[in-house]
């Protein structure tokens, strides 16, 4: 299996997502910085991958309260490009990756986990966006240079890409403003039809009780799910019985949370406003049928997002469906007669 070549495409992907509205993408947010990166590449070039679709506006992003860029790291940024480049042209295209090229990814793994461990206060915005963009250019080279490269690596490159992406994210979260107006939100999908309270239930699956931290909404596959309100993206992928889940941080030490979805059209690091499409709703992870689970948290702990929800656009109340052994009832109102607070 020509593996690096299957870690590009997951590493393209997440660039290539649709979107429903205009709003600001990692690219975008840092379009403004041309001076090149660690090798040779325009960290502004990123931003052209929406061309061709059509002329849009973009956000002019704040200008960030940052941190000093470091000039070590840049410098091991730029000797990790030199010497992959100097161990692409020394094997013929298609062989396997030198064991001298395995070992400068690793030892650029080492240090980007040493440039993580520092707080994202003391993190430079154009530190995170030169590594994100100088492993993806070299990635990209080694996929056409190699025939494969080991598992574990790719898999440990792959996992910083992702950390890179949610530093941004962390980033961008303190450099927004608190909004003044206090947070409202909107519902995610639209009919409003609640399959699952919040509370503690029988698990349909596993058949044991546990504790449901948020709605179930019914839906259909590839519907269209949208943030509830104005926040950044910090977590965009597969989550495990989750499947895959997009997480959005609001003012306030919010968080909403949008799992179950067939795919993410979001990135860590976007900003999104009330209505902006995150994902298309499907059964993935731990799911009997389509549907989204739905999740909003304040501090920490898990609220009932009915408490923070108003009625539909149309101002009808949301509607709930109950299953009760073979019989189906639908009815409308606030809370209905189901499912204890968690414990």
């Amino acid at each position: 299996m020509r593996r690096l070549a299957s870690l590009l495409l997951l590493v393209l992907s997440a660039c290539a997502a649709p979107r429903a509205r205009e709003k600001m993408s990692f690219d975008e947010l840092y379009a403004e910085d041309t001076s090149p990166s660690a090798d040779g590449v325009s960290l502004a070039g990123a931003s052209q991958q929406g061309a061709g679709q059509g002329t849009r506006r973009t956000k002019k992003a704040e200008p960030l309260l940052d941190a000093p860029a470091s000039m070590e790291f840049r410098a091991a940024l730029a000797e990790f490009a030199t010497q992959a480049r100097a161990s692409r042209v020394q094997v013929t295209r298609g062989s396997a990756m030198p064991r001298e090229q395995a070992d400068n990814w690793r030892r650029m793994n080492a240090t980007l986990d040493a440039f993580l461990r520092q707080s994202a206060r003391k993190t430079s915005s154009l530190d995170v966006v030169r590594a994100r963009v100088t492993l993806e250019a070299e990635l990209e080279e080694d996929a056409r240079a190699y025939g494969d490269i080991p598992g574990d690596l790719a898999d440990a490159v792959l996992a910083r890409v992702d950390l890179l992406a949610v530093r941004m994210a962390e980033l961008r979260r303190l450099q927004l403003k608190p909004s003044k107006k206090p947070l409202h939100f909107t519902w995610p999908v639209d009919p409003v039809i609640i399959t699952s309270v919040f509370g503690s239930r029988v698990h349909p699956i596993t058949g044991k009780e546990r504790d449901h931290l948020g709605l179930d909404l019914a839906a259909k596959r590839g519907q269209l799910v949208s943030a509830a309100a104005r926040g950044v993206v910090i977590r965009a992928g597969w989550n495990g019985a989750h499947g895959n889940q997009v997480v959005i941080q609001h003012d306030g030490d919010v968080t909403t949370r949008y799992s179950h979805l067939s795919r993410v059209l979001v990135t860590p690091g976007e900003v999104v406003e009330p209505g902006d499409v995150v994902g298309a709703a499907g059964k993935t992870g731990l799911a009997t049928g389509v549907h989204l689970h739905f999740e909003l948290w304040r501090e920490g702990e898990p609220c009932d997002p009915l408490d923070e929800l108003g009625p539909t656009e149309s101002g009808e109340e949301p509607a709930f469906v109950r299953h009760e052994q073979h019989d189906v009832g639908t009815r409308k109102g606030r809370r209905p007669m189901l499912g204890r607070r968690p414990h």
